[in-house]
């Protein structure tokens, strides 16, 4: 059986990494494949970067990314770590590769100061509910929500600019 290897991604790693954050868009249903190297690079790397990326390697191919970032949990008054997203490519699931990826994770938001680890899934996603079941998550009814594209620069437009 090989071995998982978790590493931090490379910057030339970015095309692996959209083609995979655009499967995973495809397997949830979400429409479009908004994801490039170039938006890639430019959220993931770098100073300013806007997520950690991991890269999960079995027999030396990248098999499986994890995009998180440090946050603040108002629920408990300290800071926490958001998965944004964790994907395997179907042939390496049922591998430890997903488990791989949420432990480093873990591991990095223990290491900064974190008191937990917290993510979103899509409702319809039973294959993703029932390995989050298995690391022992516990789910709460929460809703995230957002505002896009032209809504969001209208709600912008109704600030009036000023901040004391």
């Amino acid at each position: 059986m090989s071995t998982v290897r978790v590493r931090p991604a490379r910057s030339d790693e970015a095309a692996i990494l959209a083609e995979m954050a655009n499967d995973l868009n495809d397997h949830v249903g979400v429409h479009g494949r908004p994801f490039t190297p170039e938006r890639v690079r430019a959220a993931g790397f770098g100073p300013g970067a806007a997520f950690t990326p991991l890269v999960a390697e079995l027999d030396g191919a990248v098999v499986g990314y994890v995009f998180f970032s440090p946050g603040y949990n108002t629920d408990v008054a300290a800071r926490a770590m958001w998965l944004h997203d964790i994907f395997v490519a179907p042939a390496a699931r049922g591998r430890g590769v997903g488990h791989s990826l949420m432990a480093a994770a873990a591991a990095e938001a223990v290491r900064i100061g974190c008191v937990s680890l917290e993510w979103g899934v899509h409702a319809a996603n039973a294959g993703a509910l029932e390995f989050y079941r298995r690391l022992g998550a516990v789910g709460a009814e929460v809703r995230i929500m957002g505002v896009t594209g032209e809504r969001l620069r209208a709600l912008a437009k109704a600030c009036d600019g000023g901040r004391e």
